[in-house]
């Protein structure tokens, strides 16, 4: 048997490492996201996007920006994004049962509405969604009273 590894050892070896590379990506990516703001779970669903169905993923609220990141993707740009003055929630309400095998069962949506009529909702936890919809509403520091 020669020295150092066989084809086998080294193809394996590569499909290790090949495995792995999403997995780190998908870590790193998480970590980045959360460095310049507020990042949770949050769900979606948008009329704009086809197919119209929930798509998991993150929101990072920004500075002025609430952006929305699929959770599986390689893209380090936001997929939505919306402005805090311009995004203005329309309605509230619980899951639909047939809803409730997609998302978390505790999760409640909101829908959000911009200036040009464009909407999507928002699946969330009631705590989370309590704490989004203040930080919404609220001005931003420094800004005065709207």
């Amino acid at each position: 048997m020669a020295d150092g590894l066989t084809l086998a050892e080294l193809t394996l070896a590569v499909l290790l490492v090949a495995a792995l590379i999403p997995v780190v990506w998908l870590i790193g990516r998480r970590r980045w996201l959360a460095r310049s703001g507020w990042v949770f779970d949050c769900s979606l669903r948008s009329a704009i996007m086809t197919p119209s169905t929930w798509m998991l993923g993150v929101v990072r609220l920004n500075g002025e920006l609430v952006e929305w990141y699929r959770v599986f993707s390689w893209s380090l740009r936001p997929k939505v994004t919306l402005r805090r003055g311009q995004a203005q929630p329309t309605a509230s309400r619980v899951l639909e049962p047939a809803e409730r095998a997609l998302l978390v069962d505790q999760d409640r949506v909101v829908q959000l509405t911009d200036p040009e009529g464009r909407s999507v909702e928002l699946a969330m936890a009631p705590a989370r969604m309590t704490a989004f919809l203040s930080w919404l509403e609220a001005a931003p520091p420094g800004s005065g009273y709207r």
